[in-house]
């Protein structure tokens, strides 16, 4: 447990690649000594520690780790409960699930593109954008702008691109260019984040999908009144 030279290491770190096969030396079967071999190994390599579950489920986050170099090495759950929040004999965050996305959310850059940047049909589509807001009376007030981006950072749950995100620090609407096919795709983005905007809920949330149904009944209450005028 005391011993940190790159010999023992090896031999703890190895053993522990051996978990999911079943293989491990006794002395691996001690939480603290697994623990100590996993502070080891993510001080000294670029490694991301998944439970068997996890490798199941998460498989995009996992295809993202390994095409990013990283390493891959099954650990137990009761381990993975054990180490979250700990950090490694360097003084690291030890890297789980859940710290593997937050790295890559930070190291994540947006490729903000200029109304003026945009084809004609992607600007046309996105001359849109108060008609959009038109519809549900306005753009929120703490909605200050509204970007494109070439880039988009992955969603928290399932590690895929997301089409659009809401940053509450600093009141921006981001959008992936791609959304800019069509009005639908646009517009649907648009409210979607709007209805984070408006609720500071996340999705998958009470607060979220009533705001996002009061942003679709204010839309037709609003097309048939015009309906009905005209």
């Amino acid at each position: 447990m005391a011993c940190k030279s790159e010999e023992v290491a090896e031999h703890l770190v190895n053993d522990l690649k051996n978990y999911s096969a079943g293989e491990m030396h006794n002395e691996l079967g001690w939480i603290d000594v697994q623990e100590h071999a996993v502070k080891i190994l993510n001080a000294a390599e670029k490694t991301i520690f998944l439970t068997p579950t996890q490798l199941i489920s998460d498989t995009d986050m996992v295809d993202e780790a390994k095409s990013a170099g990283y390493k891959v090495v099954t650990i137990p759950k009761n381990l993975k409960d054990k180490i979250q929040g700990l950090k490694d004999i360097s003084g690291n965050i030890i890297r789980d699930s859940s710290q593997f996305r937050k790295e890559r959310e930070e190291s994540f850059k947006f490729k903000l593109v200029e109304p003026n940047e945009l084809k004609p049909s992607e600007k046309e589509i996105f001359d849109t954008t108060d008609k959009i807001f038109d519809l549900i009376g306005g753009k929120p007030r703490n909605i200050r702008e509204i970007k494109i981006s070439e880039t988009m950072r992955k969603e928290w749950a399932s590690f895929v691109e997301a089409d659009g995100v809401w940053e509450p620090t600093t009141g921006r609407i981001i959008i992936k260019k791609d959304q800019l096919r069509s009005v639908e795709e646009y517009a649907g983005t648009l409210l979607h984040e709007t209805a984070h905007a408006m609720s500071g809920a996340s999705d998958v949330s009470r607060n979220f999908e009533h705001q996002l149904t009061s942003l679709i009944g204010l839309i037709i209450s609003k097309t048939i009144r015009e309906n009905s005028s005209g």
